[in-house]
């Protein structure tokens, strides 16, 4: 599935617990989610506007998600280490 957003206009925020837990424990900061979200392999639609996003960035990780259309905005809730391709 094509993601709904242009990663090239939206906003991407994150919750206290991603940017905790993952993003420090990962070594990433704002510019290297961004470029996880570009280079992500497979992007599923789990509920009416929350998403999973699997990357490929230094191991396999999902990424879950809430999309806002207006004003288009990514917000990443949590993730998960590990893991095989599917």
């Amino acid at each position: 599935m094509d993601s709904p957003w242009d990663l090239n206009t939206v906003k991407i925020s994150v919750t206290k617990h991603f940017a905790l837990d993952y993003l420090r424990d990962w070594g990433w900061d704002m510019h290297d989610l961004r470029d996880a979200f570009r280079c992500a392999y497979k992007t599923s639609k789990v509920g009416k506007s929350k998403y999973e996003v699997y990357v490929n960035k230094g191991g396999y990780k999902k990424i879950i998600t809430v999309y806002c259309g207006q004003p288009a905005e990514i917000l990443c809730i949590t993730g998960s280490k590990g893991g095989k391709p599917l």
